[in-house]
């Protein structure tokens, strides 16, 4: 009776830990073409402050696991580096300009951990 507590038990336990590993109990990712697990692991083990995840739909994504105002200034110094000028944040949008020309770049805090950007291709 012992030996069955203690495998179901083990079990039970390396069932949930592959379950959590595989982050099936975060929020839906706002394209299909990446899972869960490989924007997390992208985000936690890049040396990149905004990792490039994925190029869906006319818009590249981009991941960070470092806090909101870090991420902010990233990609402020990308879009700058490019000549475009930070002009303001509104909500989760950030506007900027260049010859006339703005762009908004949208932002959504996918987990309490993670915080992706939106760019239009061609920034």
């Amino acid at each position: 009776m012992k030996k069955w507590i203690a495998a179901i038990l083990v079990i039970g336990v390396i069932s949930t830990y592959m379950a959590l590993s595989t982050k099936f109990h975060y929020p839906e990712l706002p394209f299909s073409n990446k899972t869960k697990y490989e924007v997390a692991n992208l985000a936690t083990t890049s040396t990149l402050p905004l990792s490039k995840i994925t190029q869906e739909d006319g818009y590249i994504w981009f991941v960070t696991d470092d806090s909101e105002d870090i991420a902010e200034e990233s990609l402020k110094k990308r879009l700058q580096k490019n000549g475009w000028e930070f002009v303001e944040k509104d909500g989760s949008g950030y506007f900027f300009e260049r010859n006339g020309e703005r762009v908004v770049i949208e932002s959504e805090k996918w987990t309490s951990n993670y915080l992706l950007f939106q760019l239009p291709i061609g920034l």
